[in-house]
């Protein structure tokens, strides 16, 4: 039997663990809450966007329409905050991979204590992070920074999402500790449950299925156009389009908790492909196909799912925050 389906066995019979009140805000870590099998705690509050940083140089380029200028200036300050919190974002990769490991072994006294060293990264992060989006006033325009804070809105949507995912595991944990299924030998038996993950604001959601589906550390992103917040095309072009599209793509990446760094496969679909058309796409994904570059399958098709469209773009990735 499956653990959630044991789990809702056990509710529905009035024997399984209750859950207690959410942990609130970063300094709550549950030390109060009690262990075994009265008590299964909902997952804790967990920092959200300043863990992976500001919105990418690259990304804020297109998404805010920055002019030259503004774009030198504001690749400056990204480059100098992510250098100077590298350490920091560093350290809570290192604790939440530890948290999911004691997570895995049903140990959430041993998770919480990792929970509350990311809890307290979480709080200078955010000021530093905070401090670095209140100086964009002084170059960019008011209407940059709603569309700024667009991007940002639809990031903490995206976190409080993978949060209330989070509260299954957390759960499933609990249970697992309270009938037997601690200790090390669990982790052979501990299921990998599929989470869909919604399109941040700044991405136009999908008329049919789930944005992303994230399955353990596995990532898979459905095929992003090139297409505004709104589902409008950018431009009637092939570049303007795949550079939107692996715009768009990196910021569904952004909101999993992953870079493009971790993706290890794209499948480019382009209307009417020539050879040609190799250059441009090469040229608009640098970002995914420099160094260390995935797997990559460009396929020619007669029409992709929106008028007009003429690039889809999807990822699978691994790793990131599960």
């Amino acid at each position: 039997m499956k653990w959630s389906v044991a789990v809702a066995f056990l509710a529905a019979t009035g024997l399984a663990p209750s859950v207690a009140a959410q942990m609130g805000g970063y300094g709550g870590g549950g030390r109060g809450m009690m262990e075994g099998a009265r008590y299964a705690p909902q997952a804790p509050k967990m920092p959200g966007v300043e863990l992976t940083g500001p919105l990418d140089s690259a990304l804020a380029r297109t998404l805010l329409e920055l002019s030259d200028a503004q774009a030198t200036q504001y690749a400056q300050k990204y480059d100098s905050f992510m250098v100077a919190t590298q350490p920091q974002r560093d350290s809570a990769t290192a604790n939440l991979a530890k948290m999911n490991e004691r997570l895995d072994e049903g140990d959430r006294s041993a998770a919480l204590f990792y929970v509350e060293r990311v809890q307290d990264i979480g709080k200078n992060l955010k000021a530093r992070q905070d401090r670095f989006e209140s100086d964009l006033h002084r170059f960019l325009s008011n209407d940059q920074m709603k569309e700024y804070k667009k991007w940002r809105d639809g990031e903490e949507q995206a976190a409080e999402q993978r949060h209330r995912a989070d509260d299954v595991r957390w759960a499933e944990a609990g249970f697992r500790g309270a009938y037997g299924g601690g200790g090390m030998g669990a982790r052979a038996s501990t299921p990998e449950f599929k989470t869909a993950l919604a399109a941040p604001a700044a991405i136009a959601a999908p008329d049919l299925g789930a944005a992303a589906v994230r399955v353990g550390r596995a990532l898979s992103i459905t095929g992003q156009l090139g297409v505004d917040s709104l589902g409008a095309l950018v431009g009637s072009d092939l570049h303007a389009q795949a550079v939107r599209a692996f715009a768009n793509l990196a910021t569904m990446l952004q909101a999993a908790g992953a870079t493009p760094r971790d993706v290890t496969g794209l499948t480019i679909y382009v209307v009417n492909y020539k050879p040609a058309d190799l250059a441009t796409l090469r040229e608009a994904g640098t970002a995914f196909l420099g160094t260390n570059p995935p797997i990559v399958t460009i396929l020619g098709t007669q029409s992709l799912v929106k008028d007009g469209a003429l690039v889809s773009v999807s990822a699978t990735a691994w790793g990131g925050r599960p």
